[in-house]
This record gives C-alpha cells, sequence and structure tokens, in this order.
C-alpha cells in the first residue's frame, strides 16, 4: 500500500536525509527501500548511501527520472523501465546514469519473473511446477473440474501419485482414462506414475499400453 506522506514526514526528511542511510529511513517510516527512494527524488534529496542529490532545474531528464521512480513504486514495472532506458539514453550526468541503470535492474528482474497464466490448466501446471501442490490440486477439482476434462484428472492424478496417495491417483487416473483412454498410454511412460505402476493392485491401468 501506497504511505501517505505528512508534511512532518516531509520536514524529517528534508533536515535529516543526507545524514541517515536509506535502509534506517526506509525502517523509520515503514516502507521499501523503493517507495522511499522514490520520495527522497521527487523531493531533490538523497540519503547518506545513495546517489548524489539531484536538482530537477540542473537536468531536464530529472523529471523523467522521477516519473521512472514514481512508476517504481506504483509496482508499474514496463513504465518504470521505459522512462529510465530514456535517462541512460539521453543523460550526461553521471550521478543520473547510476540512479536509472539501478532501478532498471529492478524492473528487469520483476519483468523477468514468469507470470501466471490465465488458463486455470495452465495455472495448475505452473503451480505445480513451483512445488505448490496443494494449491495445483485445488485448482484442478474446483467446480468439478476433474471429473469433466481428463486434463485436469489426469494432473491430479499425478500429484496424487507423487505424494504417495496412490487410492486416489488411481481412482483419478481411471476417470481420465475413461475420458481419454490415450491419457493410458501417457501414464505407463510417465514417471509420475512410477509407484502406481509397481503396485500390483492397480496393474490394469497400464495393461491395455503394455
Amino acid at each position: 500500500m501506497a504511505k501517505r506522506w505528512k508534511s512532518a514526514d516531509i520536514t524529517y526528511l528534508k533536515r535529516y536525509a543526507k545524514k541517515k542511510r536509506t535502509a534506517e529511513l526506509a525502517e523509520r517510516f515503514k516502507v521499501d527501500r523503493e517507495q522511499l527512494t522514490a520520495k527522497l527524488t521527487e523531493l531533490g534529496l538523497a540519503s547518506k548511501d545513495s546517489v548524489a542529490e539531484i536538482r530537477i532545474e540542473h537536468d531536464p531528464l530529472v523529471a523523467v527520472y522521477i516519473k521512472g521512480t514514481r512508476a517504481l513504486y506504483a509496482k508499474k514495472w514496463r513504465d518504470a523501465k521505459k522512462f529510465f532506458e530514456q535517462v541512460l539514453k539521453e543523460t550526461d550526468q553521471p550521478e543520473l546514469r547510476m540512479g536509472a541503470q539501478k532501478y532498471l535492474e529492478v524492473c528487469d528482474r520483476h519483468l523477468s519473473k514468469p507470470r501466471r497464466p490465465d488458463d486455470p490448466f495452465l495455472l495448475a501446471v505452473f503451480e505445480r511446477n513451483r512445488g505448490n501442490l496443494d494449491e495445483a490440486l485445488d485448482i484442478c477439482t474446483r467446480g468439478g473440474r476433474a471429473g469433466k476434462d481428463d486434463k485436469f484428472a489426469y494432473l491430479a492424478s499425478a500429484i496424487h501419485a507423487v505424494r504417495g496417495d496412490l487410492e486416489k491417483a488411481a481412482s483419478l487416473l481411471e476417470t481420465a482414462i475413461s475420458m481419454d483412454p490415450r491419457n493410458r498410454v501417457h501414464a505407463s511412460y510417465d514417471s509420475d506414475f512410477d509407484a502406481l505402476r509397481a503396485e500390483e493392485d492397480y496393474a490394469a491401468l497400464f495393461e491395455a499400453a503394455e
């Protein structure tokens, strides 16, 4: 949540920003470093361990830099990246380049993170691959999906098999096969079902593929 800066906060920053480190100021105002730095930049200030103070009247690109920090503050990573790239391309101020480069790296880190898919099945696979098995199972079974769509039944079965819940895995695999017999073939070569294939009680699930 964005912090609402009070006049007393601004007064404190103007008086003490240069004497304190970014982490100290962020802790005092209960904000993260990006939010704190964005506010300092907006005020034309700098903390003890940040880049040198930059005044708006000295370089018109500082206005672009401030737009970037505000976008960063709002977690609009693509917008922020665009502003910081403009600063890097056009400024000749070392301090401005240092700040823009630092925040451009922050944007790139966030933009490189995998995005959660919108498609429910892809989202279930996404969560399963991240190790969030409970979340993946919930997506597979939500609204009775596993009983209506073989893809969800198969994935839920595989997750139960990996977790060692073979009875549930077998039941769901049987459902997936009944909806699409090709799932029998897939399961016969899927390492997720190694434990299930090793149990004689469930051999019938794989027999047609042998």
